[in-house]
């Protein structure tokens, strides 16, 4: 009716959520809403917001951090971790990214970008931070030069869902035990 008219849209898509059917890019019979989410910037945030559920004591967490960089660009990892502990503080970054590589070769641009955050935040551990359906093997590598001190990344690999299926309620207390360990 023309009452329902402008609720149809919308309807379409709760049927397809109900019915549990997903739509297919190349054809169909229906006419559809494309539905798209930048994936990386849903992963940087999911994570934050898990590291944050956590409520951890003598832990600051911070989203988005900036500092100039040249000119008048800046960098911003997606999370800074300092942890205090007897007046000594010390920093770790995250960075997310929401794709699939090769375990044992990261992109020279991801590795740069972490070896600066550790620089700039004077970080002595980064993590850059992946989604994961396979176990991995993790260690930190450590950057040649510098900064004094520990300056080390670890390539970081997480599911996003539990043995069960459904999204892992306990992924930012593995993501702390990766990070500090």
């Amino acid at each position: 009716s023309k009452k329902t008219l402008k609720y149809n849209e919308a309807l379409k898509i709760a049927q397809m959520i109900i019915l549990n059917f997903s739509p297919d890019i190349k054809n169909g019979q229906e006419h559809m809403l494309a539905l798209l989410f930048d994936m990386n910037k849903l992963w940087e945030e999911y994570i934050f917001r898990m590291l944050k559920k956590l409520n951890l004591q003598d832990y600051n967490l911070s989203f988005q951090n900036s500092q100039k960089f040249w000119e008048q660009k800046s960098i911003r990892p997606d999370i800074i971790l300092e942890r205090s502990s007897r007046g000594v503080v010390e920093t770790f970054v995250i960075d997310t990214k929401w794709k699939i590589i090769d375990y044992q070769n990261p992109s020279d641009e991801d590795l740069k970008q972490m070896f600066a955050y550790n620089i700039y935040w004077n970080a002595s551990k980064s993590m850059l931070l992946y989604p994961k359906n396979d176990e991995y093997p993790e260690k930190f590598g450590t950057f040649h030069k510098g900064k004094n001190g520990v300056n080390a990344c670890k390539l970081g690999f997480v599911k996003v869902l539990d043995d069960f299926g459904v999204l892992d309620l306990k992924i930012g207390e593995t993501i702390i035990n990766k990070l500090i360990s």
